[in-house]
């Protein structure tokens, strides 16, 4: 039978006229329930393949609280036969469906499939537009477009189910958001992500590099450590990323990795890190990885070092020539604080001479400074912005008075 003859279109036209004025009076589950048979037959001919199409959107949008995975899935699978549909505003329509229901079902939904067989190359130029808008407290926000979203959740799922397979077919997609995209600050963590996957050890290290010259954060630091192979070096990253770390209920991994590094050459140091972690976890109820026991028993009787951020200051060495070895040091004197336009307190740090001005977030060091210290700083400037990647302090101290930069 030739589906797309027009006896199989006017013999089949009484129920899609009964499914779209069910939809037409909202009632969707009555109007998805008569073109199931259909579906189930697959006789849906392309002319009546988008308006089929809203009938399983609607249906899902309309009971995504009450249907079982099974079910969705099942609706999900009918809709992606139709061959018409993309690109389109449906198309995307599906694609939000089913990054919703990813989120409800990741354990049960394979998203990665469902995105080979959606076609991510059919993404229309608006999905990848990010939207802004404003909280409730008035606060300006900037929301990830769509495309950007799927790359989200599929890099979640990628962590568990990376075989060569997904990773190949995959990374066009994470690349053509790294260019429609260059705002998202977490694609290059993805594709270095990617990268080490392929067994691309020296791309991978090379893209985190480059993401800790422009975004610094602890938890890129982590992730370099994580795939270096030089032991010393290894633990020198996790010691800079726990000078920068934030909320101690994100570092658990992190601790583990530095204490089962140190486990022969410094036990005091990993025992107070299996310390903090179970003392974390505990705290939240959180369940407890076996390994960390097996790593507690190997520690039996060590007493915890008391020196331990003494300890991550004086390892980061390595670490920041291991990154920034190709980056000069330069001599800046702290001239201030002062606020930005988010009312948030910077750093001045300046070389007059050099004409180089740098306003940096404060840590503890930058706290304690007072007007005319001299401090070692690498400095990289990105999109005419400098940024402080290393900030090291010295006994020198600038003798003429330095006033506070207000420009």
């Amino acid at each position: 039978m030739d589906i797309n003859s027009q006896e199989h279109i006017m013999a089949i036209a009484p129920d899609i006229a009964k499914a779209y004025q069910l939809g037409k009076n909202k009632k969707y589950d009555e109007a998805y329930d008569v073109l199931v048979p259909l579906f189930e037959a697959k006789e849906i001919p392309s002319y009546f393949e988008e308006p089929c199409g809203w009938t399983i959107y609607r249906y899902l949008k309309r009971n995504e609280d009450k249907l079982s995975s099974r079910d969705i899935r099942k609706a999900l699978a009918f809709y992606l036969t139709f061959a018409s549909c993309k690109p389109s505003t449906l198309h995307s329509c599906m694609m939000i469906q089913a990054a919703n229901l990813e989120k409800k079902y990741e354990n049960d939904f394979r998203f990665i499939e469902f995105c080979l067989m959606w076609n991510l190359e059919n993404f229309r130029v608006e999905d990848f537009l990010s939207e802004k808008g404003t909280t409730e407290n008035g606060k300006s926000i900037e929301f990830q477009s769509l495309a950007e979203k799927v790359a989200t959740r599929l890099y979640k799922e990628l962590k568990s189910r990376h075989t060569e397979e997904f990773v190949n077919e995959l990374f066009p997609f994470f690349l053509t958001i790294k260019e429609k995209c260059p705002n998202n600050r977490f694609i290059r963590l993805y594709i270095a992500q990617l990268y080490y996957w392929q067994n691309n050890i020296e791309r991978a290290i090379a893209e985190y590099k480059h993401i800790l010259r422009i975004a610094p954060d602890w938890f890129i630091w982590k992730h370099l450590g994580d795939i270096c192979e030089d032991k010393e070096v290894r633990i020198s990253l996790y010691c800079k990323a726990m000078t920068m770390m934030g909320k101690e209920e994100y570092i658990g991994e992190l601790r583990l990795g530095l204490a089962n590094l140190l486990l022969d050459a410094n036990k005091e140091q990993a025992a107070y890190e299996v310390e903090q972690y179970l003392k974390t976890y505990k705290a939240n109820g959180w369940k407890i990885a076996g390994d960390v026991y097996l790593l507690q028993n190997k520690l039996q009787g060590i007493t915890p070092s008391a020196q331990a951020k003494q300890f991550y200051r004086n390892n980061i060495e390595k670490a920041e020539a291991f990154v920034y070895s190709d980056i000069p040091v330069e001599v800046l004197t702290f001239s201030g604080i002062v606020k930005n336009h988010a009312g948030k307190e910077r750093a001045n740090l300046i070389n007059k001479r050099k004409k180089i001005y740098v306003r940096t977030p404060l840590t503890s060091l930058l706290r304690k400074a007072s007007v005319g210290d001299v401090f070692l700083v690498r400095v990289y400037e990105s999109q005419k912005r400098k940024i402080a990647l290393t900030i090291h302090s010295t006994e020198k101290r600038y003798k003429d008075n330095i006033r506070s930069d207000k420009r």
